[in-house]
């Protein structure tokens, strides 16, 4: 039982996550000039969408009600912030960096829920599901940044 608690907190921390990310990508498609970025925000936010909502369904697999957002954490607001002033004056290597570190935040949080002990077989392939597809962006976003850089 205490672990199920564990699990359902980080799942919740998770969601956040994936909402706050959902909702940066959201609000930087506007700001972008770049049709390719755009569409790779656009892309971003519908995935970081599913994610979500495939992790409530599983808190409520776990016999709880997915925690509501409200309460959005300090970090968004200084991330989403900076993501917006780097689209806003179009500085579009200084703003992958950002994806990158953004990314790379995300990987470490879902590995901290993997790595739960007694963490459901079905939840752990979901998740690491999840974080490979992040990973896999991530991968690509690096090749294809050399190449322009």
């Amino acid at each position: 039982m205490r672990y199920v608690k564990k699990i359902l907190g980080q799942l919740n921390d998770l969601l956040l996550v994936n909402f706050e990310v959902e909702k940066i990508y959201s609000d930087v498609i506007d700001e972008v000039t770049d049709d390719s970025l755009r569409l790779f925000f656009k892309e971003r936010a519908l995935e970081r969408n599913e994610f979500s909502k495939r992790i409530n369904i599983e808190i409520e697999a776990l016999g709880e009600t997915p925690e509501r957002i409200g309460a959005l954490s300090k970090n968004f607001y200084k991330i989403k912030t900076k993501f917006k002033n780097l689209a806003f004056v179009k500085n579009e290597s200084d703003l992958l960096d950002e994806v990158f570190n953004l990314k790379q935040d995300s990987i470490n949080k879902y590995n901290e829920v993997l790595m739960q002990p007694h963490l459901p077989l079905k939840l752990c392939k979901i998740l690491v599901k999840q974080r490979d597809s992040i990973q896999a962006t991530l991968r690509v976003l690096k090749r294809e940044y050399a190449v322009v850089a």
